[in-house]
């Protein structure tokens, strides 16, 4: 995979650029990087440009001039002086880091660097984490290893200490929407939902707004959401159906009805309609506020978030479901 962006494409991240600009600029690079974030917050893009400047032959300070043969070979996803180390299944194996080992004796073909990235290094096995901690503490002076890592904690202390961290923060609501309109996508419905569920993670985002199956999803749990209001008690039997269907992200399920609880509340304690997070379904909201009681709803916040935990501690998923389900259930008025 080539690489055609450049700093100036990050959209926000500033103290991260600023600070790689500079040792763009002083030439000053170590040999060890952590980029630390959540996943999908752009740790892996920020590698790869800050890769392709340091092999690049011709920049100008702090951007690749894309035109020499290093950058050529870059953009075409064929530079022998980049190398990237990523899991083929679950994890990154001892045998996976001695391949890279071995290539990093090799001296640099075409430029002054050789550049090695890790992809989520939180894969690593003990012992590939033990294995790479030989090559960081008596590095080739061009080696440059950039590990990224959705939790930098799973490293173990000793990488961490040879290393520099940068850790990404999360962008704001402003900063991911520009990122889906960068895009120019066709599918725009419900942009500022996706940009308010997506917690500043743009990777998130763009995800999210290209998925038929979340749309659907949203749409079922929002259904669920409003059948349950003055069901009868058989009906949770056929609800539970769903969340089983939905069994490995149920944790997508459990946020979209979350989100849509706070929203009614929202709109029963303040009429805002202008803070809604799920601005595109307003009329839907409105039209039901009515028929919720302020107490019921934070208990059903209560009920999802119980649920929630209860399924990360591994208790019976089917039980888990359907007490949630019945607490959830208006009671008759």
């Amino acid at each position: 995979m080539g690489c055609n962006v450049n700093f100036s494409d990050i959209i926000g991240q500033n103290e991260v650029v600023s600070s790689l600009k500079a040792v763009l600029r002083d030439d000053s690079a170590r040999h060890a990087y952590i980029f630390s974030g959540p996943e999908g917050i752009g740790k892996r893009m920020v590698a790869r440009i800050f890769a392709s400047t340091l092999l690049c032959s011709g920049r100008n300070s702090v951007e690749r001039c894309e035109n020499c043969q290093p950058c050529h070979l870059f953009s075409s996803g064929n530079n022998p002086d980049f190398y990237v180390v990523e899991a083929e299944g679950a994890s990154i194996s001892v045998d996976d880091i001695r391949r890279m080992q071995q290539d990093i004796c090799i001296r640099p073909m075409y430029s002054g660097k050789k550049v090695y990235l890790i992809a989520e290094a939180d894969k690593m096995t003990v012992q590939a984490q033990n294995c790479i901690l030989k090559t960081l503490e008596e590095p080739p002076g061009y080696a440059v290893i950039i590990l990224t890592t959705s939790n930098s904690n799973s490293l173990l202390e000793t990488i961490r200490s040879r290393s520099i961290i940068y850790n990404f923060r999360k962008n704001t609501d402003e900063e991911v929407k520009s990122c889906i309109l960068k895009k120019e996508l066709k599918e725009l419905e419900g942009i500022d939902f996706i940009v308010s569920y997506a917690d500043g993670v743009p990777g998130k985002a763009l995800t999210l707004i290209e998925s038929e199956d979340f749309r659907l999803n949203r749409d079922k749990a929002i259904e669920v959401i409003l059948k349950l209001k003055n069901s009868e008690l058989i009906c949770i039997f056929d609800i539970y159906d769903f969340f089983e269907e939905n069994k490995d992200n149920v944790d997508s399920i459990l946020d979209i009805m979350l989100l849509f609880y706070r929203d009614l509340l929202i709109a029963k304690k303040s009429g805002n309609e202008n803070i809604l997070i799920n601005s595109d379904k307003k009329d839907i909201i409105l039209k039901n506020v009515d028929g919720f009681k302020i107490g019921k709803l934070i208990g059903n916040i209560a009920a999802i978030e119980e649920a929630r935990r209860n399924i990360k501690q591994n208790a019976n998923y089917q039980l888990v479901i359907e007490v949630m389900l019945m607490k959830l259930q208006e009671e008759k008025i």
